[in-house]
């Protein structure tokens, strides 16, 4: 009893801190400001859903000008980080980890196919449904290497990527430890939280390859279908595409290393994995190297052929 205990506390306390410090900086503190939200618009349907954010937390934060702020409000106000959207990107990643990774736990390597297609859809089922539910907060990204993409397309700026990353990272750690109180060990079909590693007979380069191209398909998706102001008729319905190139991008990288593209869900499991001492996870951090390379390289070069199209 006494680890499950020590589980639930840490899941707690890491739950607890982030509201802290949303509570803190009494969530109004406002993104820097980047020539993508100064440009000219003839109307509000040709913002994407990441500067409609943008445009509506600085209109809120206006609004609050006269309201006192504490000294952590107003550091993080000065250096442009909106604590908003980086726990909304903290709530979304605990609940991507515990829905996609807790799906894989429950029906990983049953005989058949069927266990590959029920995981690759929930998984982009997922994200479509949390791009929707945060989308008008933090963009949706849900994804350091989606966040890393809109930082290098100039959508988003540095400060707040990096803010957001840590937060994704901690979501990614609490979903899983959220899972391991769920889930007994000897449930737990994967052996270790749902993490990624390169499977028997597929070879390191040959995942990290795809894991590039899983990512490359991913982040052309959001660029193209949730920034892109010539997609603006179509603007709403960019979460589910988005979800979608997720799912594409299960269906084909599952056998082969369980399909991360995007470095925080894996990050989360293979921590909590290795700490408990789980059966299955001696190898949780030998390949996480190419679930960082790989999709990283992927968003860069979204970013790169998105520019040269346009």
């Amino acid at each position: 009893m006494a680890p499950r205990l020590l589980v639930t506390a840490l899941t707690v306390s890491l739950l607890l801190v982030p509201i802290a410090i949303v509570l803190h900086s009494k969530a109004s503190t406002v993104i820097e400001t980047d020539p993508l939200l100064e440009a000219p618009f003839e109307d509000d349907a040709s913002i994407s859903l990441l500067q409609t954010s943008a445009t509506k937390q600085l209109s809120v934060a206006s609004a609050q000008i006269s309201t006192p702020h504490t000294s952590l409000h107003t550091t993080l106000a000065d250096a442009g980080i909106n604590i908003a959207a980086a726990f909304a990107e903290y709530t979304a990643m605990t609940l991507f980890v515990t829905i996609g990774c807790g799906s894989a736990m429950g029906l990983a390597n049953k005989e058949g196919s069927a266990w590959v297609l029920q995981v690759a859809l929930t998984f982009g089922i997922a994200i479509t449904v949390l791009a929707y539910s945060i989308g008008h907060i933090s963009g949706g990204q849900i994804n350091c290497a989606v966040t890393f993409a809109l930082a290098i397309n100039g959508s988003l700026g540095w400060g707040q990527a990096c803010v957001n990353l840590v937060f994704q990272l901690a979501g990614s750690v609490t979903g899983a430890l959220i899972l391991s109180v769920i889930y007994p060990a000897e449930k737990d079909l994967t052996g270790n939280l749902g993490s990624n590693g390169v499977g028997d007979g597929w070879s390191k380069f040959g995942a990290l390859v795809g894991e590039a191209v899983g990512t490359f398909v991913l982040c052309f998706t959001v660029l193209n279908t949730a920034i892109d102001v010539a997609t603006v008729a179509n603007r709403q319905i960019a979460c589910l595409a988005i979800g979608l190139s997720v799912f594409l991008a299960h269906s084909v990288l599952i056998p082969i290393d369980g399909c991360s593209i995007n470095p925080t869900r894996s990050f989360g499991p293979a921590l909590v994995s290795s700490m408990r001492g789980l059966k299955g996870a001696k190898s949780t951090f030998a390949d996480m190297w190419i679930f960082w390379v790989g999709p990283l390289t992927g968003a860069a070069l979204a970013v790169a052929v998105y520019k040269a199209l346009n």
